[in-house]
C-alpha cells in the first residue's frame, strides 16, 4: 500500500526496512515515551513481523513515513474492529526530523485513510503523560482527552500513567495539511 501526501508517501513496511525500524527503536529519544524498544537488530525482527502479521489479518495497519525515498518514521492503527468501527493510533519518528511538520501531514493521511477508506468511526491514542510533543499533536487534530489512566503500565520498574484521547470521524477537519 501506498499513500501519496503532499510532501511525503506512506508506505507497506519491506524487509529492508529493518535496520531503519531498528534505528528508530532503540533510540533513546524514540524510546524515551514509546511503549516497545530492542537492544538488537536481529530482536526487531520481532517488530517486522507483527507489522506483517496485523496486516494479513486485517488487525492493524502500520507504514512507514517516507520522504524522496528515506524513512522518516512510522505510524498506523492497532486493533482495527470493523465490528465497532475503532481502532488504536501510534506513531514515532526519528529525531532529526522532529518539529518539521512531518508527523502532521503524515498522520493527516492516516486519519483520512482510516475515516474514508476504512470507514472507521474511531481512533484512540494512548500517550504518556510526560509526553506533553505527541499530546499538542493530537490536540492539533482536535483528539478529545477523555481521562487518564493512573499507574496502568509499568516502566523500567516504574508505574506510568496515560493519557486517552479519541478522534471521531466527524471530527477531522480538512484543511490540515
Amino acid at each position: 500500500m501506498n499513500i501519496k501526501l503532499n510532501t511525503l508517501t506512506l508506505r507497506t513496511f519491506r524487509a529492508d526496512d529493518l535496520a531503519f525500524v531498528f534505528s528508530g527503536l532503540s533510540h533513546p529519544d524514540v524510546i524515551k515515551h514509546y511503549g516497545i524498544s530492542y537492544s538488537t537488530e536481529s530482536a526487531c525482527e520481532a517488530q517486522m513481523s507483527w507489522y506483517q502479521s496485523i496486516a494479513e489479518d486485517g488487525t492493524g495497519c502500520w507504514l512507514a513515513i517516507e520522504s524522496a525515498g528515506t524513512p522518516l518514521g512510522a505510524l498506523g492503527l492497532n486493533n482495527i474492529c470493523q465490528d465497532h468501527k475503532n481502532a488504536e493510533l501510534g506513531y514515532w519518528l526519528l529525531p532529526q526530523h522532529w518539529g518539521k511538520g512531518i508527523m502532521q501531514e503524515a498522520l493527516h493521511g492516516l486519519l483520512s485513510y482510516a475515516f474514508n477508506e476504512l470507514k472507521l468511526h474511531r481512533i484512540s491514542a494512548e500517550v504518556e503523560i510526560e509526553n506533553s510533543k505527541s499530546q499538542q499533536l493530537l490536540q492539533a487534530f482536535d483528539f478529545t482527552l477523555e481521562g487518564i489512566s493512573r499507574e496502568c503500565e509499568i516502566k523500567e520498574g516504574e508505574y506510568i500513567s496515560l493519557m486517552n484521547y479519541s478522534l471521531l470521524s466527524h471530527e477531522l477537519k480538512n484543511n490540515r495539511p
